[in-house]
């Protein structure tokens, strides 16, 4: 492999990647060398990476049991704060247990380990997040995927599979979309298949349902019809490291099975109790929840005034789509020195063609921000 050939066909294709040191985020606005810019790429959805409650929290956990995870969690590694999280989850999910993981990441790749054999189809929405994707590929069965969010294909491949094992894992919100998995009519197919049901709620928990539960709460799905419910402290909570919740049985043989479990250094306990009390700020974060509603309704009714389409997605992840990878960059490049934070998502992420701004919507942003986001937009669109 010619890596010098390959980094320079990124370049010439809009591709190449480019790491942006941000050297203070705080609210809404990211300090680049020493230029403040509105930052509209970032998953603090509800923005309590910053909260102050939080912040005091971490501060008193890191001196009653200091900075580092120091084992993993089947060594020396499991404390009581862990368990303390573990509780608090299942009790806010509604749920028998469930089991923190140092990344979402890893939360998705524990599956290949514990639930999928070399009689397993794994069939999954085609716009999945890449770590769903990778736990299928890097197990022993047989990955399967269906277009996205279309019930009827996912339909034909279950009868078409119904011999095997059936696990269907699916995002609740899709990353780069913002749209909904049709979740309740999966349920009742897997249902039907007698297949398990993984869901990824780590953009919906936290900002969709009454209590911040995710899209299994708005829809009224219970564990029964979702065994599986992956979620991540890295966005809605303001933290990091993930959790998989459901039944008893399944918990205790990702404990016994899971890979990326075992054999990785726990979270750190000040961040156990951290996220511990982000559950509850989520909890009675209604205000805010309703903030991300009108914000998107703003955002788009504001699109439409300056003859500019915006994507059906309701949710706080509104893709502004391009299609060209070059087109993607320069309108993210213009926007940057209009002191806007707005990433350019381009292929392998998305699919050849739909490149995008992804724009994301904060607790901590107000309607003069996202006016002026849609007013730059236009002009520099208007100047290509």
């Amino acid at each position: 492999m010619d890596l010098v050939d390959e980094i320079n066909k990124r370049k010439s294709s809009g591709l190449y990647r480019v790491r942006k040191i941000v050297d203070f985020s705080k609210g809404s606005i990211a300090t680049i060398e020493n230029e403040q810019y509105i930052n509209f790429s970032s998953n603090d959805y509800l923005g309590l990476a910053d909260n102050i409650v939080l912040k005091e929290t971490m501060i008193g956990a890191v001196e009653e049991y200091g900075v580092g995870g120091k084992s993993s969690q089947l060594v020396t590694g499991y404390l009581k704060p862990h368990r303390i999280l573990e509780e608090g989850l299942a009790k806010f999910l509604k749920r028998d247990a469930a089991l923190v993981f140092s990344s979402g990441y890893l939360a998705n790749l524990a599956i290949a380990s514990v639930l999928i054999n070399k009689t397993t189809i794994i069939l999954q929405d085609k716009l999945n997040h890449a770590s769903l994707i990778d736990a299928a590929q890097l197990s022993v069965g047989s990955l399967v995927r269906y277009r996205h969010g279309d019930t009827n294909h996912l339909k034909i491949l279950m009868e078409k599979y119904k011999k095997y094992n059936l696990v269907v894992m699916t995002d609740a919100v899709f990353s780069m979309d913002g749209d909904f998995a049709p979740i309740v009519e999966i349920a009742k197919l897997c249902k039907e298949y007698n297949a398990v049901l993984i869901v990824d709620d780590a953009h919906g928990i936290g900002v969709l349902g009454e209590t911040g539960a995710g899209l299994l709460e708005l829809k009224k799905l219970d564990q029964s019809q979702v065994p599986l419910l992956i979620g991540t402290f890295g966005k809605s909570f303001g933290g990091s490291g993930a959790f998989i919740s459901g039944n008893s049985l399944f918990i205790d043989a990702f404990i016994q099975k899971a890979r990326t479990y075992i054999y990785t250094t726990a979270i750190s306990s000040s961040l156990a109790v951290t996220m511990t009390k982000a559950i509850e700020l989520v909890i009675n974060a209604t205000e805010e929840r309703e903030c991300l509603y009108r914000l998107t309704e703003f955002y788009k009714k504001s699109m439409r005034k300056v003859n500019l389409n915006s994507n059906e997605s309701m949710s706080h992840i509104q893709p502004y789509m391009v299609g060209n990878a070059n087109k993607a960059t320069r309108l993210s490049e213009s926007l940057y020195r209009d002191k806007l934070l707005v990433i350019a998502i381009r292929p392998p992420t998305v699919s050849k063609n739909t490149s995008r701004l992804r724009i994301s919507f904060t607790a901590i942003h107000d309607k003069d921000q996202v006016a002026r986001l849609v007013n730059c937009i236009k002009n520099n669109l208007d100047d290509e």
